[in-house]
């Protein structure tokens, strides 16, 4: 091992799950380390890794052997929400496996694990940028709370996260003008559970959080995460009216269409609550998108409740749907419950929801056709050559357009011209 050990890290998950990996990999670079790409060899592999279903239980597993397989010699770190859950179920495949209340820890607990001579510079100064879009300074996650108190009966994240910790609004506001100043002209604001955001200390909630994060200068979008129905009320309402740098895409997690389903899982809201939100938000913002996470096979989900999900998803006209088949989770109540869904029921319910999602994903694009949206471009296209480049719209629309000139980070108005394999071509309005 060299002077400069090297670091390497790979994410799954949610939005939070990346805010937490570059956090750890400041830190990495604060104490010496040189960051490398999960594909590169690295003397240190963190795994952060994600529990939310067995299918990335097991993506998990797998990127942990990967890491083993690239440097059989590196010391291999699993952290994350599984570490936490089920610290036991990898412990032969991790050097090292560790929990989410052990984060601010991370890098002292390896750096014990390291010979001594690993860290002969590691109080050189550690030139590092986050690593949003491959290293380009286009968007940024800001993580503003961690934790759940919802307590869903399927999902094991409160035990994974723990309660509810929001962080103070000044330490946030900090952060985000940082951003900005690195040069990122857009701020997702991200957390576990971010409509619970709320500091009695400084007086902030989240609308409060909003309003703060929208007045920086410089700043150009702002994008929320995932949003609870319940948060969609008068104050919320009022202050996206005022906030032009608002991204009008937003994640309303729904997990089900029948109404009783709903109860069963211990969500706080009804079909017809999560509809008034959505209508009052396009009401401000007609061209608003709606994604959402639904989840078939939940136990007890009749025909009647799943075909109620179908129409209901209809009805809502959802830009997107992230469809999960339900999968028991040990330690939640849902895991107990009676009448559990047959597997080849979860997969043919799963395929009929995913192309009911592909057929609203395409109408939307193409009622769309013909309009001019500003696109954030974030990234050429690789597997092109010819000049193609990627980025999104304010309501998330996928968008390629041909220029020879580098757009990385630039807001360029585009006409939408034909929607082709999930994005929109278009070209450039000059």
């Amino acid at each position: 091992m060299n002077n400069k050990p090297t670091v390497a890290a790979f994410t799954l998950g949610c939005k939070v799950n990346h805010s937490d990996t570059e956090s750890i990999l400041r830190d990495f670079a604060a104490c010496g380390f040189v960051i490398q790409g999960f594909d590169q060899t690295a003397d240190v592999y963190i795994i952060n890794t994600c529990t939310v279903t067995q299918a990335s239980s097991k993506k998990s597993r797998q990127a942990i052997s990967k890491a083993r397989k690239k440097n059989p010699n590196a010391l291999i770190v699993a952290y994350g929400c599984y570490s936490q859950v089920e610290p036991e179920a990898l412990q032969n495949l991790a050097d090292l496996v560790i929990g989410t209340s052990e984060k601010s820890n991370i890098v002292d607990i390896v750096a014990s694990k390291l010979p001594t001579e690993a860290f002969v510079n590691a109080n050189d100064s550690a030139s590092f940028t986050f690593f949003n879009n491959y290293g380009e300074r286009t968007r940024a996650y800001l993580k503003v709370q961690d934790g759940c108190d919802r307590f869903c009966s399927y999902c094991i994240v409160p035990l994974a996260r723990g309660a509810v910790e929001s962080r103070p609004l000044h330490e946030i506001l900090a952060e985000g003008r940082e951003l900005v100043k690195l040069g990122f002209k857009e701020i997702v604001l991200a957390g576990i559970q971010i409509a619970a955001y709320g500091n009695a200390e400084e007086n902030g909630n989240l609308v409060t959080l909003m309003k703060r994060i929208h007045d920086i200068a410089g700043l150009q979008r702002l994008r929320l995460s995932s949003l609870d129905p319940n948060v969609i009320n008068t104050q919320f309402l009022e202050a996206v009216h005022n906030m032009p740098k608002l991204c009008d895409h937003f994640h309303l997690s729904l997990q089900s269409g029948s109404d009783s389903i709903l109860k069963q899982m211990n969500r706080h809201y009804t079909t017809s609550k999560y509809k008034q939100s959505v209508e009052a938000l396009r009401e401000i913002l007609p061209q608003s998108t709606f994604t959402t996470d639904m989840i078939v096979g939940f136990p007890g989900e009749t025909d009647n409740d799943f075909n109620a999900s179908l129409k209901f998803a209809e009805e809502i006209g959802f830009f997107r749907i992230h469809v999960f088949s339900y999968s028991p989770k040990k330690g939640t109540p849902a895991a107990e419950f009676p009448n559990q869904i047959d597997s080849q029921v979860k997969e043919l319910r799963n395929r009929v929801l995913r192309t009911t999602g592909d057929y609203l994903t395409k109408k939307f694009y193409e009622n769309n056709i013909g309009k001019v949206y500003p696109v954030l471009f974030e990234s050429k296209i690789e597997s092109k050559t010819n000049g193609i480049w990627e980025g999104h719209t304010t309501n998330y629309l996928t968008v390629h357009v041909k220029a020879e000139a580098k757009l990385t980070n630039e807001i360029v108005p585009v006409r939408l011209l034909e929607f082709i394999n999930g994005a929109a071509y278009g070209e450039i309005c000059i």
